[in-house]
């Protein structure tokens, strides 16, 4: 029971940061700064989900070989079935991850155009 756990583990910490050194820097401050965390423990949730249900479907798989006699789709159906779900939970944290990433304050850039107490 602890192999899945730490599988999970490993997956998350990889995930969050691999996408933290990856993502461009959201605006400094309290709110970007949570919104920058949220993402990364979201993706790093999604990967570890991902880590998961690949181990659970490598574990069915294994416990499967010759104990169903003429169940020819059986390997097929557990694929199909770990593949969907790995899609709609993974899917459904990075789509939250890209929501929250998309809608958080992007970094300040000072330009030399745009100075508001200068008159031209």
């Amino acid at each position: 029971m602890a192999v899945p756990v730490i599988i999970f583990i490993v997956c998350f910490c990889a995930g969050a940061v691999t996408s933290g050194q990856i993502l461009p820097d959201l605006a400094a401050g309290s709110v970007g700064g949570l919104a920058f965390f949220i993402v990364c423990g979201l993706l790093g949730a999604a990967l570890g989900l991902v880590g998961l249900h690949t181990y659970l479907i490598l574990d069915a798989l294994k416990q499967s070989v010759g104990s169903i006699p003429g169940v020819g789709d059986f390997k097929a159906t557990t694929v199909a079935h770990g593949l969907d779900e790995i899609l709609l939970e993974a899917g459904v944290l990075v789509g939250l991850a890209a929501g929250v990433y998309l809608l958080s304050p992007p970094p300040f850039e000072e330009s030399e155009d745009h100075n508001p107490g200068s008159a031209a």
